[in-house]
């Protein structure tokens, strides 16, 4: 298919399968002709279990079905990215496949989490990006004061500001945080305090929307006077050369391409794009399933994972060294090496909505 053509496709079966079949197991209310009009096969698949727990615990918004576009010879095709083991054979996205007429690429993913969790490191030297780092780099741990850990993404000027770039989840706490919040660098997980470890305070942030689409996870820190910051040096990210950031790359990321990114919890990683403009990708946080369109999904290369729990923040960049994207979510299932997929905002919106500029 033509690019435009699956795109298009892409967001009529969101609005008319999708959308739908999620909302009533979601025990939402749904009008009625839209029910009726369902097929009757579709309903009686869809299986979202809930385990026995308070009903004000459940969140209202469940997984199921993310959709994107992928490559597929000289076109492109869609991508049915699944959320639930349950729902892989199932009439739902049996549909989707037919209303593709085959050009469909189905992976199951399961359940994505942010990646500001840690995994507990194998005892060993602590690794440059897990220390404290003066000049401050990119790639670096860094954290709001009452959150593990994530990744310091890039430096962005707004305004005459010069200012550090993460997730939300990372430096406001997933909106919990108040502008002047205490960020240390290194993180609180990794043994940063304040005010010893203190290099900024939090200063703007994207909100987390949990009714309708996110965009992106993003965050600014302040940088505190007298402390110094590279914002070129990507340290020993391509076969433990260091290399420089180029500035930010193309509005349009295509399958295929490789990509790289220093993060705190897995360091220097290369991996490939598997789609672009996925939408109605389910995330987990702790404030509650979060929904986010238009992200860019990722596979690691060879035998390790591209992010794991604490990588979140992460500034991705292509062979060019362009930023691309910035990350912010994962899960263990799926891509080529079954180590897991990786979720990304492309890196033109996390600018625009921050209102932003990339140094370099």
């Amino acid at each position: 298919m033509r690019l435009d053509s699956v795109r298009e496709l892409k967001q009529q079966l969101l609005a008319d399968v999708v959308a739908p079949i999620t909302a009533v197991a979601s025990g939402l209310r749904a009008r009625a002709a839209t029910v009726a009009a369902m097929d009757a096969t579709a309903l009686a698949g869809m299986r979202f279990a809930v385990g026995a727990k308070a009903r004000d615990t459940v969140p209202d918004l469940q997984r199921s079905v993310a959709l994107g576009v992928a490559r597929h010879t000289a076109g492109y095709r869609l991508a049915i990215r699944v959320q639930r083991q349950a729902l892989l054979a199932s009439p739902l996205v049996e549909r989707l496949v037919r209303q593709a007429k085959g050009e469909a690429d189905v992976r199951l993913i399961g359940r994505i989490d942010k990646r500001a969790r840690r995994r507990t490191p194998a005892a060993s030297a602590v690794p440059w990006y897990r220390a404290n780092t003066r000049p401050l780099l990119i790639g670096s741990s860094i954290g709001h004061v009452d959150v593990t850990a994530g990744t310091l993404g890039a430096f962005i000027k707004r305004g005459s500001r010069i200012l550090m770039l993460s997730n939300n989840h990372v430096l406001a706490n997933e909106d919990e945080a108040k502008i002047g919040d205490v960020v240390l660098q290194r993180a609180q997980y990794d043994g940063g305090r304040a005010p010893r470890d203190r290099v900024g305070t939090l200063a703007a942030s994207v909100r987390l929307k949990t009714r309708g689409a996110n965009f992106v996870d993003a965050a600014l820190a302040s940088i505190d006077a007298g402390l110094e910051h590279d914002p070129a040096l990507l340290r020993s990210l391509v076969n433990g050369r260091d290399r420089k950031l180029a500035g930010p790359g193309r509005d349009f990321l295509d399958e295929g391409v490789t990509v790289y990114k220093t993060g705190r919890t897995t360091g220097a990683t290369k991996g490939r794009v598997t789609a672009f403009d996925v939408d109605n990708v389910v995330v987990n946080y702790d404030m509650g399933n979060l929904r986010f369109d238009a992200q860019v999904e990722i596979e690691g290369t060879g035998n390790a994972p591209f992010s794991d729990g604490g990588d979140s923040g992460a500034l991705i960049v292509d062979d060019d060294m362009l930023a691309v994207a910035l990350l912010f979510a994962g899960g263990e299932t799926g891509g080529s090496n079954g180590l897991g997929l990786t979720y990304a905002n492309p890196i033109h919106r996390v600018l625009a909505d921050t209102k932003a500029t990339l140094l370099w």
